[in-house]
């Protein structure tokens, strides 16, 4: 990825005339060291003189591979329209200007053919820009927003371009699947310095630990206020991030009138204390944002007595997410003891809900939530509970005004087809939904072979992820799909 300083150094030993490493390092602005390690690696096909070296012929050009129509492509970029702002995620849309600006100067800076890049949140749909500029590259979007994940997948389809998409709350977490894999994050994220610190130290922890990984992060702040600018520069710090490029107004967005509607671009480079700081991070505040109830300045926000009552034992959902996330990968007999029942207050992240269902296997679980999200749940034709029902007897505990505590309580009794493919997602929340569902189109009689097994998915989409951390459209989709997957399976039974 780190390869067209080293590209433009081979470009010029091919053209004819012989130079020196010195000239070489004014040239390239490659340091010495770097120079003469090429030189080497190249000296079978070297001509070395008192003027200095030269290839023998020229070398084929390499980089990133463009579209096709570049000029297409970039119309079509600049034709995307950003998804739906949400005020309370402090979403302020970057200019279409802007988006293009992002992808041009990624695939112009590095080689990006065959090199990961994860968007730790993508409203500005830089994503779906790289993805058409840098066809080749491989990318992924990470977001809380179910909604925009849902828009970027439909665009992406429209487009034919490959963007996998991934739901997480990164104050829980990061996907397993991204992590330690990425050569390059991009992330605009809440201008806080607790929202750039949590991204900041996710998209570390989603990048591969080598000297040639990237973090690009994008920040701004009024020029009345250095102090902000002074707290977040000592998150980068803390988090051992060396700055290798700082652009200034980098970024033009339609709106953002206090930081005078642009911010700049830190082009990052974690280094080895980087990977210990990352291990040592305390646990994310859930107040990262500007506005709404999870700003920084927002006050705590305690339930109707009615709902509390309902809710013993009440854990943080961080708290919850991890003791689930443990007990899903350790052996039987190491396994952490899950409270019965688990509570935990919802209230204000009811998008975790599906994916606490899907990921934690406790008798019984509590979750206090939005009266629209509980029935959702409960809705005896939904989607959500043909999924979900096949492992938890859901019931309404208690509703006043517009909260309610939704119970779920473990299923152990013999299901079949659907429920039984449905089933072992739940029993299996640490595994790609591709594996789980292999395995059980076997175990239903849907399936005699693996083989046969993965042509039954191979229709479905992205699912190389945990269910829980797939967006709840795909979510949908694979809910739909169950009756169709296990077509003959209805004498299995578990």
């Amino acid at each position: 990825m780190q390869s067209r300083p080293v590209a433009a150094l081979v470009r010029l030993l091919g053209e004819g005339r012989p130079l020196s490493a010195d000239a070489l390092v004014a040239e390239t602005a490659l340091s010495h060291r770097s120079v003469t390690e090429v030189l080497r690696q190249l000296e079978p096909w070297l001509e070395t003189g008192a003027g200095g070296h030269r290839l023998l012929e020229a070398a084929p050009a390499w980089g990133t591979t463009g579209p096709e129509d570049p000029r297409e492509a970039e119309r079509r970029v600049q034709g995307l329209a950003p998804p739906r702002r949400r005020r309370h995620l402090d979403h302020v849309p970057a200019t279409a200007r802007t988006r293009l600006h992002r992808a041009r100067f990624l695939a112009a800076r590095y080689d990006l053919d065959g090199a990961s890049v994860v968007c730790l949140g993508d409203h500005d749909l830089t994503s779906l820009a790289l993805a058409l500029l840098a066809p080749r590259a491989r990318v992924a979007v990470v977001d809380v927003d179910d909604a925009l994940l849902e828009d970027v997948d439909r665009a992406a389809a429209r487009l034919g371009v490959e963007v996998a998409c991934r739901f997480a709350d990164l104050r829980l977490g990061l996907p397993p699947d991204l992590a330690g894999a990425a050569d390059l994050v991009f992330t605009d994220p809440p201008y806080t310095p607790e929202g750039v610190r949590l991204f900041a130290a996710r998209g570390c922890q989603a990048l591969r630990r080598d000297e040639r990984s990237r973090l690009l992060l994008c920040y701004g702040y009024g020029e009345r206020q250095p102090a902000l600018g002074l707290k977040v520069q000592a998150v980068l710090h803390a988090l051992h991030l060396l700055v290798e490029e700082l652009r200034t107004g980098f970024n033009r967005y339609e709106g953002a009138a206090a930081i005078g509607g642009a911010s700049a671009l830190y082009v990052t480079r974690p280094l080895a204390a980087t990977w210990r700081a990352i291990e040592r991070e305390p646990a994310a505040d859930p107040r990262i944002y500007s506005h709404g109830p999870r700003s920084v300045e927002a006050a705590e926000r305690p339930l109707p007595d009615g709902l509390a009552r309902e809710l013993p034992g009440m854990l943080p959902a961080a708290a919850l997410w991890r003791l689930a996330e443990r007990h899903a990968v350790a052996r039987p007999e190491h396994r952490p003891r899950l409270p019965d029942p688990a509570s935990v207050d919802l209230s204000l992240e009811p998008a975790l809900a599906p994916r606490v269902l899907l990921a934690h296997r406790g008798r019984r679980l509590r979750l206090a939530l939005p009266a629209g999200a509980a029935a959702a749940l409960l809705e005896p034709d939904g989607w959500q509970a043909r999924l979900l029902g096949a492992s938890h007897r859901l019931r309404l505990v208690v509703r006043e005004g517009d909260l309610a505590v939704l119970e779920a309580e473990r299923r152990d009794d013999p299901v079949a087809g659907a429920e039984l493919l449905a089933r072992h997602l739940a029993e299996h929340p640490a595994a790609a939904a591709r594996n789980a569902l292999r395995e059980a189109l076997i175990a239903a009689g849907a399936a005699a072979t693996r083989n046969e097994a993965r042509a039954l998915l191979a229709p479905l989409r992205q699912l190389d992820a945990r269910p829980a951390d797939l967006p709840l459209h795909l979510l949908r989709e694979l809910a739909e799909a169950l009756p169709r997957l296990a077509g003959g399976g209805e004498t299995g039974a578990v």
